[in-house]
């Protein structure tokens, strides 16, 4: 199979699909011998749909790929195809902003930041499949572990959790103790716990 031929099964496959085709996915369909392939040929992709002015791009979401319209032709889709948006309450959003950048997290701890029973926005997030259970902690009683999902990347239009913004972004004050994702929670003074950059804010 030519890049040419390789491009147009890309293509066809994620015109296909509703959801985010992962690399692994395509790298299966095409059987390619280096995984690295599928993004070079996306790139190729795009620069084809740049120069012939299409409508729609390519986006990276997490391990993956997905066909999306661009933004500026977002209100004639809508009138198109209406679909009701995803809606979140205060306490879901400050509940996923805390499972976001602090994951991997336990329910605990982010009681401990919310100050308040978070069971019932953690139980609300796993149904719409923004957050999922990712393993169990090795402290006393094994308490779940919870991240986001690729889901949550889509509805963010974020390739990676590096693209969530900092403490910076938002000019807040205080240590960006979310900068790193992956690191260990720690306990923080009462003052600071309400210094959670707001998702809205991100997308």
């Amino acid at each position: 199979m030519n890049a040419q031929d390789a491009k147009q099964v890309i293509e066809a496959v994620l015109f296909s699909s509703s959801d985010v085709v992962t690399l692994k996915q395509l790298h299966a369909v095409l059987g390619l011998p280096r995984e690295h392939d599928v993004p070079a040929l996306a790139e190729e992709l795009n620069r084809d749909y740049e120069s012939t002015g299409r409508t729609f791009r390519l986006v990276s979401i997490g391990e993956g790929y997905q066909l999306r319209t661009l933004p500026m032709y977002k209100t004639w889709v809508l009138k198109a195809s209406p679909h009701k948006p995803t809606r979140l309450t205060p306490a879901q959003l400050e509940t996923l902003s805390i499972v976001a950048y602090r994951q991997p997290v336990t329910r605990g701890e982010v009681e401990h930041l919310r100050g308040v029973d978070a069971s019932f926005a953690l139980r609300t997030l796993l149904e719409k499949r923004l957050v999922r259970i990712i393993g169990k902690d090795p402290g006393p009683g094994r308490p779940i572990l919870y991240g986001t999902s690729r889901e949550f990347l889509s509805l963010f239009n974020l390739a990676d959790l590096k693209e969530l913004p900092t403490l910076a972004d938002f000019d807040l004050p205080g240590p960006n103790r979310f900068e790193h994702p992956n690191a260990q929670p720690a306990a923080q003074p009462a003052d600071e716990q309400l210094a959670i950059p707001s998702l809205a804010e991100a997308g």
